[in-house]
């Protein structure tokens, strides 16, 4: 593209349609972005809502409602509810059979027990501990059990009984010599100390000098020796005496086995407390048997159960009883629940009522239906109903649309590389006379807006040279480049991209659309050297021209909403939705893709740098998708 911008020439005047844009500007009738965008807004929330009303179970219901309010059924309905009365109806006679129960004697007596202090007493003690506790007692007694027990008692005493027996039979052998001499030894220093002897070396070499010849002066005056020895002396007197004997034929004799037995019997505690037990005058007193007939005896005289009993055989109490399982009392009991219903009282005032009508559902939703008939959202439902508010809506759908609102640049909707320079290279290239490289997207800003921006730095990259061809170059310049061509491509319909007027003189900044070849191309916008829109296409003699219309006097700096809306080969360019130029071609039929960049063609001032080309959202719209 490059230096084929500064050449080109323009078939309409310039200084005329600068002039309609400054007259537009002047007399208001360009709205302001702000504007347009809030009214778009309110517009789009009207028309979601309608579209929320008109599908909504809400509608369906206000429509059901109006249908039934004006149906001859319902007029019918509330002549008939208007001429019910209460006298023979059926509440009326459910009411004068409660009140013929109420007067029953039966009835009045067993409501004078039902819930009194009394039958609550009794109640209470029907389930107290006291009562069971009677019962169980007075079975103990009455059948003859309490009888058995007293007599057991008193025939248990301790002479003659078996633990007598082994009392004495222990005390027969603690005092035999046998035992005594048993208990004197056993355990004994004086045995222990006998024992360790009968094992010493010394007793061993006494017994072993006994046996040697008597040749052995040696030994034989060991051996005197020893046996003067006192200890051995007393070894052999208490092993010989009468005392260790009887203890050793004791000691695993059949005697001290059934004396320990009988010591362990008359020591345990269960023994002690039998003997006490049978040897106690008063064991009849402090037993079980006489503490349960004692305590029989107070229950007998006990004013809850003196009570309970008198209670139980009233006539008052008979009568609930009897009364408690009838008939009568369940029907009353229903009418009681019935006649004193919210519903009841609600009907008979309903019936007495001559405004009876205001209390059916049916009135309920003829309220109901005045109520929604004044809904704000179904006011202006049924105002917009039938009108061409919301023709744009109805005639066209959004069929692309990116506000960059995402945290980098969506590349399933664009491309970083153009579609010829993807086709023919895979990568972008420049042209002869431009002063830049486009980057794969380092240019590229996203922050809730595009911002392609062009930056002073040294690039390398490809420039398109005749005859040459693609061939190596390092520029001054960077810069970016998106494309649809990917993603999206569109036939007739209306695109629009809202876009900052900030021209740079040096810089052309453009959002336009192309088929599969880069001219003709359709400007949306054009900024920089030449502010305009309208078809670039190239002459005859291969010289850029673009039949179209400057913008210069548009404010630069501000927002402005660009459109182009595409109907065969009718061409009408919108600012801010007025419309500003219309143009027929019969070239550009084809499907096009969108496409927005900056290129430099002449040194860019310092200052300047780096320079942005600012871009708020685009958008496609489309009919009959």
């Amino acid at each position: 593209m490059g230096l084929i911008f500064i050449f080109e020439t323009i078939k309409l005047n310039a200084k005329y349609m600068s002039f309609k844009i400054f007259t537009l500007q002047l007399f208001g009738k360009l709205k302001p972005v702000e504007t347009i965008e809030k009214q778009r807004k309110m517009l789009l929330d009207d028309y979601n809502e309608f579209q929320k009303v008109e599908n909504s179970e809400e509608l369906k219901k206000y429509l059901e409602l109006e249908s039934e309010i004006n149906s001859e059924i319902f007029k019918k309905k509330k002549a008939e509810v208007e001429s019910l009365h209460f006298n023979g109806s059926k509440e009326f006679n459910q009411l004068k059979e409660f009140e013929g129960l109420q007067k029953k004697q039966s009835l009045k007596k067993y409501f004078k027990v039902a819930n009194s202090p009394d039958l609550i007493r009794f109640n209470k003690l029907k389930t107290d501990e006291k009562l069971a506790e009677f019962y169980k007692l007075q079975e103990y007694v009455k059948e003859g059990q309490f009888s058995k027990e007293k007599k057991e008692i008193e025939l248990q005493i301790f002479k003659g009984s078996v633990e007598e027996k082994h009392w004495i039979d222990y005390k027969k052998l603690d005092k035999s010599i046998e035992i005594k001499v048993y208990k004197e030894l056993h355990n004994s220093d004086f045995l222990k100390k006998h024992e360790l002897l009968a094992k010493s070396d010394k007793l061993k070499n006494f017994v072993q000098l006994g046996n040697i010849p008597d040749k052995d002066k040696t030994k034989l005056e060991e051996f005197k020796r020893l046996k003067n020895d006192f200890e051995l002396i007393n070894y052999f007197k208490f092993e010989k005496s009468k005392k260790l004997k009887i203890y050793r034929e004791t000691a695993g004799g059949l005697q001290l086995t059934r004396y320990n037995e009988l010591k362990a019997f008359v020591e345990n505690p269960d023994f002690k407390k039998r003997e006490t037990f049978l040897k106690d005058k008063k064991k009849f007193e402090n037993s079980e048997a006489n503490k349960k007939y004692t305590r029989f005896k107070q229950l007998l005289n006990d004013q809850d159960l003196k009570f309970f009993f008198k209670f139980e055989k009233s006539g008052l109490y008979k009568n609930y009883l009897d009364v408690a399982q009838s008939f009568d009392l369940k029907r009353f009991y229903e009418l009681e629940e019935i006649t004193s219903s919210k519903e009841f009282k609600e009907t008979k005032a309903y019936l007495e009522d001559k405004k009876k009508w205001e209390k059916t559902d049916e009135f309920v939703r003829q309220q109901e239906y005045f109520k929604m008939k004044q809904l704000p959202h179904l006011v202006k439902y049924h105002k917009n109903k039938g009108t061409n508010i919301f023709n744009f809506f109805n005639e066209w759908q959004l069929v692309f649309e990116d506000d960059f609102q995402q945290a980098k640049l969506d590349t399933e909707k664009w491309s970083t590389k153009g579609y010829l320079a993807e086709k023919m290279l895979g990568d972008n290239y420049s042209l002869a006379g431009d002063n830049h490289i486009f980057t794969d997207g380092k240019n590229l800003q996203i922050n809730g807006k595009l911002n392609i921006t062009v930056k002073k730095e040294k690039v390398k990259g490809k420039v398109w040279q005749m005859p040459a061809g693609f061939v190596p170059v390092e520029l001054d310049y960077s810069s970016g480049i998106i494309s649809s061509w990917k993603s999206f491509w569109t036939g007739d319909g209306i695109v629009e991209a809202k876009v900052k007027f900030d021209p740079v003189q040096q810089i052309v900044s453009s959002f336009y659309l192309t088929g599969e070849q880069n001219i003709p191309r359709l400007n949306v916008l054009e900024m920089g050297a030449k502010n305009r829109i309208g078809i670039l296409n190239l002459t005859s003699d291969g010289k850029a021209n673009v039949n179209g219309m400057d913008i210069s006097n548009l404010k630069k700096g501000k927002w402005y909403i660009f459109s182009v809306e595409k109907s065969g080969g009718n061409f009408t360019w919108k600012i801010n939705e007025t419309e500003i130029f219309t143009l027929q071609n019969s070239e550009l039929k084809e499907k096009l893709h969108l496409n927005a960049s900056s290129i430099v063609i002449q040194d860019v001032p310092t200052q300047n740098l780096p320079a942005g080309f600012e871009i708020d959202w685009v958008r496609c719209y489309g009919k009959g998708v």
